[in-house]
């Protein structure tokens, strides 16, 4: 019997994934099933990285996670050390508005605060243990 190696999902599959919930009016589920990518990543070979974040992902109909999605790609290959996809770079991974992904009023000076630079570039701030995983 031979065992199939597990494959991390690329960035693009996380995006139809993140599409999917957001479809189906799951926000929260979407911000959760986007900071996966971060564990899945760091878990990752250095090829498999690299497979991982190159095919830029398709829109997901939603502007905030396009950026959240580019800012997540940015932050994993910068703690590894690895280059940045240029589609990560592209305007339409940017914001205009600042997203507080938390939606806690309460917690916007805390996200301001700690966000990594990959994500207060874009307009998307997010809170200290947001990319923490057990």
């Amino acid at each position: 019997m031979t065992s199939m190696k597990w494959v991390p999902p690329s960035i693009r599959d996380i995006a139809v994934e993140v599409t999917e919930a957001l479809a189906g009016g799951r926000a929260s589920d979407a911000v959760r099933i986007a900071f996966k990518f971060v564990e899945y990543y760091d878990r990752a070979s250095p090829p498999e990285r690299f497979a991982m974040v190159q095919d830029e992902p398709a829109p997901v109909g939603d502007p905030r996670f396009d950026a959240l999605l580019a800012a997540i790609t940015e932050f994993s290959c910068a703690r590894h050390l690895e280059r940045v996809p240029a589609w990560a770079g592209e305007s339409s991974r940017f914001l205009e508005r600042w997203w507080f992904v938390s939606g806690l009023q309460s917690m916007h000076a805390d996200a301001i605060a700690h966000s990594p630079i990959s994500f207060a570039r874009r307009g998307v701030f997010i809170t200290e243990d947001a990319l923490t995983y057990a």
